[in-house]
């Protein structure tokens, strides 16, 4: 039941996605985060990078968020075994992951500049 809710759940945020480009729409809005900031979070360029996706970009999806895909990927994963959301390892993984990812795309220097949306 869980994975029915999920998958039509994803298949309506998909759809939404695909009809509105992001930045064009105002039903999708910018990254608070990064408005109140100007920082760029581990999620901005999700939608972007989505969007993309769902055209068959897959360039133009790693390049708004080289964790995108990844990410889809782990919550793929985490709705067919929900029960490796316990696995200290893996969460000890991603949220490393995560967190190196925020501090290492805001870095004003290159190469990290590439991982800015």
């Amino acid at each position: 039941m869980r994975l029915l809710l999920l998958t039509m759940g994803g298949g309506a945020i998909g759809a939404w996605v695909y009809v509105n480009e992001p930045g064009q729409s105002p039903w999708l809005p910018p990254c608070l985060f990064h408005e109140l900031t100007g920082l760029h979070c581990p999620g901005c360029g999700n939608t972007r990078a989505l969007h993309a996706l769902l055209h068959g970009d897959i360039a133009a999806a790693l390049s708004h968020n080289l964790l995108f895909l990844p990410m889809v990927a782990c919550v793929a994963l985490l709705a067919i075994r929900p029960r490796l959301a316990g696995n200290r390892w893996l969460c000890g993984t991603v949220a490393g992951t995560v967190i190196l990812f925020f501090v290492m795309r805001n870095l004003p220097w290159f190469p990290f500049t590439l991982l800015a949306p």
